[in-house]
């Protein structure tokens, strides 16, 4: 379907005021194509001349507030634009050049936005000219009065002879204080490799030769303006971007949930099971874990392995039909400043067996029962960032796309919400928690 058929949801009167009062919201990552404009709208125009606005439509969680970007001169038929990263109340989007390429690639153009301001900055082009989105940051400072934008760059190893010495990576930064206006490169560098001992990655799994994959990448701030790259398979790489000679600090995850060996394995997206976040006061970082629970396995052998490790190293390979059988997750936190993977302390653990849906009382909330929450598909948890409200994605049996609010603390369910079926087709990296809506 065309993105210009994408037609911006209703969403409630109060919603906005509900978003704005707690200055939390659940981002929509793909933008809508509309001219809606509201008290957050701001203009500019692309690198080839054309007028574009973005106007903010905040809702309360678990609805997805969304953006909406009107361009005259693009269509978006292929593709549209989407969200790259918020700080605070700033936000980074990025419009394709060329969205109606028949070979589907494009260039991107990237801007820098505030709702509550009503700017809307168009960046100089960087290089590499596109960057990925999933290792991009945006970081505010001073209240917003300049920022950075800074982006990891492709791994490459370095051997000496045949041993492997280290890992390097390109920090792509750009500061919109500083004169000229261009992005810098920096050569970040890693030469011990913690996760390979730590938690090492099964040969089946197609990333082995690679040591970091980031999946999502997260704003902490602080005086040197420190960025968290998190790869959900194993580790989060932390760097103060900065500073004039960054360097990494590795710190790896938790290591998997026995029950999510073979998980891991037979799905290739670690976020269908983790998520990462960090708290809003900036004082934690959080991790969940989903585990399924009674998986139906076959196994190639019949002696379990008595540690990851053991089972990575001994080349367990076993092939799992999983039957649902209810779920359960675990929430672990760590202080910042961050030191080692002992920092991590297990928070929470909630079952879906044990999850009240008495507070809620909407008609399709009516529609549930506790048994019939425990038999539903759930995955690519999402966690807020200053409560103990896990969002996890389902679809129920007549095919109705839902998303969940949990109070894993509570062990209660807060609410639920429909998801828009012409747009929201796949629920990976679909959404994630942010502070945009404080101060609008």
């Amino acid at each position: 379907m065309a993105v210009s058929s994408w037609v911006p949801p209703s969403l409630p009167e109060s919603s906005a005021g509900a978003a704005a009062a707690s200055g939390l919201v659940l981002l929509d990552r793909w933008c809508y194509i509309a001219d809606l404009p509201n008290n957050t709208t701001a203009e500019s125009t692309t690198n080839r001349g054309l007028p574009i606005t973005v106007t903010f439509r905040a809702a309360c969680p678990p609805l997805l507030s969304h953006f909406c970007v009107h361009c005259p001169g693009l269509d978006f038929r292929r593709i549209g634009p989407k969200i790259v990263a918020t700080d605070a109340d700033l936000v980074l989007l990025c419009v394709p050049v060329n969205p109606n390429s028949t070979t589907g690639a494009s260039d991107w153009d990237y801007f820098v936005y505030s709702p509550r301001a009503q700017w809307l900055d168009l960046l100089p082009s960087p290089d590499p000219r596109r960057l990925n989105d999933s290792a991009t940051a945006l970081i505010s400072r001073q209240g917003g009065a300049w920022y950075a934008v800074a982006a990891l760059g492709a791994c490459k190893p370095i051997f000496s002879g045949h041993a492997l010495t280290r890992w390097d990576f390109d920090l792509h930064l750009y500061r919109s204080s500083s004169s000229p206006k261009r992005w810098r490169s920096k050569r970040l560098s890693l030469n011990e490799f913690v996760r390979d001992n730590l938690i090492p990655l099964p040969v089946a799994v197609n990333r082995h030769k690679l040591y970091h994959v980031t999946e999502k990448t997260i704003t902490i701030g602080g005086d040197h303006g420190t960025v968290a790259w998190v790869d959900l398979w194993r580790g989060i790489f932390f760097c103060d971007v900065l500073k004039k000679r960054p360097l990494i600090q590795d710190v790896p995850l938790p290591v998997p949930a026995r029950a999510n060996w073979n998980h891991l394995l037979i799905n290739p997206e670690p976020s269908f099971l983790r998520d990462v976040t960090i708290s809003r006061n900036k004082g934690s970082i959080k991790y969940v874990e989903l585990e399924f629970r009674s998986p139906q396995e076959l196994a190639a052998t019949t002696t379990p392995a008595e540690s990851y490790t053991d089972w990575v190293r001994n080349n367990y390979s076993r092939k799992s039909q999983v039957t649902p059988h209810g779920w359960k997750s675990t929430i672990w936190n760590m202080a910042i400043p961050v030191g080692s993977s002992e920092g991590w302390h297990r928070d929470c653990v909630v079952d879906v067996e044990d999850v009240s849906l008495e507070p809620c009382l909407s008609d399709v909330m009516a529609m549930l029962s506790s048994k019939t929450l425990q038999q539903l598909p759930v995955g690519y948890p999402i966690l807020s960032m200053d409560d103990d409200v896990v969002y996890l994605f389902s679809q129920t049996m007549d095919k109705l796309r839902v998303i969940f609010a949990i109070d894993v603390r509570k062990a209660t369910l807060r609410g639920l919400a429909e998801l828009d079926d012409q747009k929201h087709l796949f629920f990976s990296n679909l959404c994630f928690t942010s502070e945009i809506c404080r101060g609008t």
